[in-house]
C-alpha cells in the first residue's frame, strides 16, 4: 500500500500531458485485439498474468487480488495443506 505522497503523485501522473500520452498508446496496444490465451506466472510475491493477444505479442498484468497477502488471507486452508502436501513429515498428528 502506498502513502499520501505516492497517490499525490500517480494523480499528478494521471492529470499530466506526457502521462495522458503515455497510457493513452498503452490503450492503443490493447483496443480491438482479442485475448486468445492466458497463462499465469509466480513472480514471487504475486501471481501474473500473460495475455497473449491474436493479433500478436502478449500483455503482462497485476491485480491486487493477485498479491501474496491477498491469496493468504483468502486461501489460507488451501496454503496450509499445499504446505503439507511440500512437507508430509512436518505434518501434525491429531
Amino acid at each position: 500500500m502506498g502513502d499520501s505522497s505516492d497517490m499525490s503523485d500517480i494523480g499528478r501522473f494521471l492529470r499530466s500531458a506526457e502521462g495522458q500520452e503515455y497510457l493513452e498508446g498503452f490503450a492503443a496496444l490493447l483496443l480491438n485485439q482479442t485475448i486468445d490465451d492466458v497463462e499465469f506466472v509466480n513472480q514471487g510475491v504475486f501471481v501474473s498474468m500473460r495475455l497473449k493477444l491474436r493479433g500478436g505479442g502478449a500483455m503482462d498484468v497485476t491485480m491486487p487480488g493477485f498479491d501474496i497477502g491477498a491469496l493468504r488471507e483468502q486461501f489460507e486452508d488451501v496454503m496450509e495443506r499445499e504446505y503439507y502436501t511440500d512437507y508430509p513429515a512436518r505434518t501434525p498428528t491429531p
